[in-house]
């Protein structure tokens, strides 16, 4: 299955980069930008997949596309609605439950799953199924369908861009100037710094898949969140630098996640995109039905479920297993627990208060760290059991 996956370190993938420079930037029409990057994803996957597979990825999305412009139908949008979510989440439990070893690990549709990196297209489809059927945003044309569901810069780690941003951004951004051209080669540059450089040099001299146990489990737990950290986002670097270089609309991924000072502000600054995914799909509209079922009189139990499910829902999303199930829990501890002290320390000490409290610096020394060893020991628990 590894010669499936998008290996940013392979010839191929920067021979589209640069076909993209010389044959998909200067286009100065809005249809030929469109129908420009769909020939450019395409021909992405028929660099990694034979040619019946990449017939077979391309009809499955014409499926999408049909039915995501069915939805607003509304003699037969619930049907199309439910048949389309349905049928993502079932073949989203194959790929990721780990019983699929039944299949073979040389089964074709796995295979072509890794590649297209499904997790990620489960969200961009489920995300694009909502806003249309919400009617909050048009459903899309075919070559949008294409553009939206396998973007070739993104594939290998995300981001993952909302429906609602990927629509509103411009079809024909600005000309670059040399200083934004040599800032996103420096974001490129750094991206595969950290993650080919950096992140694979920590691996070899610090991480044994915590295989060594006793007082070096808690060095190794940090070493883990580092190496995690660089190798994730460094691809999102990469894919952020290629975005801009070519006028593509790639949203952040990462904001200094290590700063964070509690578990609400970590998400806020790790895994952006998907964390947004998180919010406006399930913790949002979980929160407001919640609200709407006690009418608004426990806000805060209601704001602590939609928060437990959501991670719950997170950790589930990563691996379909315990340590995937246990990863959300403690996910989900951490991000009730700090909204749970934020409630009281307001009730404490009032806004002034509160204000104040914020602005202490060791204060705010003590939680980063605290928030810090929490992220790195609780992964490096999940990590430890997912090798057993």
């Amino acid at each position: 299955m590894n010669s499936y996956a998008v290996n940013l370190a392979q010839l191929k993938f920067w021979m589209v980069v640069l076909l993209a420079m010389f044959t998909y930037v200067p286009l100065t029409r809005q249809q030929s930008r469109v129908w420009g990057l769909t020939a450019l994803n395409i021909l992405f996957l028929k660099l990694y997949l034979a040619t019946s597979e990449v017939i077979a990825v391309l009809a499955a999305i014409a499926l999408v596309f049909l039915v995501i412009n069915i939805v607003p139908n509304l003699r037969f949008g619930t049907a199309a609605t439910i048949c389309l979510f349905g049928f993502t989440i079932l073949l989203f439990v194959v790929y990721k439950f780990p019983a699929r070893q039944f299949l073979g690990h040389d089964n074709n549709v796995l295979n072509v799953l890794a590649m297209l990196s499904y997790s990620y297209i489960t969200i961009r489809i489920l995300d694009m199924l909502r806003e249309v059927s919400t009617l909050d945003c048009r459903a899309p044309s075919f070559p949008e369908t294409v553009n939206y569901l396998i973007p070739f810069h993104m594939l290998a780690a995300g981001p993952v861009q909302s429906y609602s941003e990927f629509l509103g951004n411009p079809s024909l951004p600005r000309n670059l100037t040399a200083t934004q051209s040599l800032h996103a080669i420096e974001r490129i540059t750094l991206g595969v710094f950290k993650k080919y450089v950096m992140a694979m040099l920590l691996k070899r001299l610090f991480l044994s898949g915590f295989t060594i146990g006793g007082s070096y489990f808690f060095i190794e737990a940090q070493m883990f969140y580092i190496w995690l950290y660089l190798d994730f986002s460094g691809l999102s670097d990469i894919a952020k630098g290629i975005g801009d270089l070519i006028g593509v609309g790639t949203p952040e991924n990462f904001n200094h996640p290590f700063l964070a000072r509690n578990m609400i502000d970590f998400w806020e600054r790790w895994h952006i995109s998907f964390s947004q995914f998180i919010r406006r799909n399930i913790f949002i509209p979980l929160q407001v039905a919640m609200m709407r079922k006690t009418g608004g009189l426990y806000p805060l139990p209601c704001a602590s479920f939609a928060l437990g499910l959501s991670f719950l829902l997170c950790g589930l999303w990563h691996h379909i297993d315990f340590p995937g199930l246990l990863w959300g829990i403690f996910h989900a501890i951490g991000v009730i627990s700090t909204n749970l002290y934020r409630d009281r320390l307001t009730r404490l000490l009032g806004p002034k208060g509160v204000r104040i409290y914020l602005a202490n610096r060791w204060i705010r020394i003590a939680a980063t760290i605290v928030t810090f060893e929490y992220v790195a020991l609780t992964l490096a628990i999940v990590g430890a059991l997912a090798w057993k």
